[in-house]
């Protein structure tokens, strides 16, 4: 039986590994004829949402969601040039939950991407954004690591 996919969901965090991610989503694009779906969630961490008398102001979450905006265009605009179908989705919420319901919303056939995001005490805190979604996807995850990484790094 051939593998289809026909929709790549790509997860990017605008962290140093993000183009490594979105370069082998748009390989796989290529190889299968596949739409590029790039998505940012973004949240507020959970040690800010702690803080007493912390203030946000009025037009916080808008200036957020805006530059989240501009920013994944830039990468969808480079996929654009090289030929690929590409659409960006930016939402608030938990990453890995923002994750798998667009995965399961959009019909996304796999998911690449980036192996961590954090590391050190904030990886032993907040768990792996990666490993809760591999956990509970519904369809394959591609995980990329950085070419930097130690097997220490890669092993948790």
């Amino acid at each position: 039986m051939p593998i289809q996919v026909r929709k790549i969901l790509c997860p990017i965090d605008f962290s140093q590994h993000a183009d490594r991610v979105v370069g082998w989503a748009a390989h796989l694009a290529k190889v299968h004829e596949s739409e590029i779906l790039l998505l940012h969630a973004y949240h507020l961490p959970v040690e800010f949402q702690q803080l007493e008398g912390a203030y946000l102001p009025a037009d916080f979450w808008d200036s957020v969601k805006e530059e989240a905006e501009r920013s994944l265009k830039v990468y969808g605009d480079k996929l654009r040039e090289a030929g690929l179908d590409v659409h960006e989705i930016v939402r608030e919420g938990y990453p890995a939950s923002v994750i798998e319901e667009e995965a399961i919303a959009e019909g996304a056939d796999l998911i690449v991407m980036g192996s961590r995001g954090l590391s050190g005490l904030k990886h032993l805190l907040l768990g792996s954004i990666a490993e809760r979604v591999v956990q509970k996807s519904r369809c394959p995850v591609l995980t990329v690591n950085h070419p930097d990484d130690t097997p220490e790094d890669r092993a948790g």
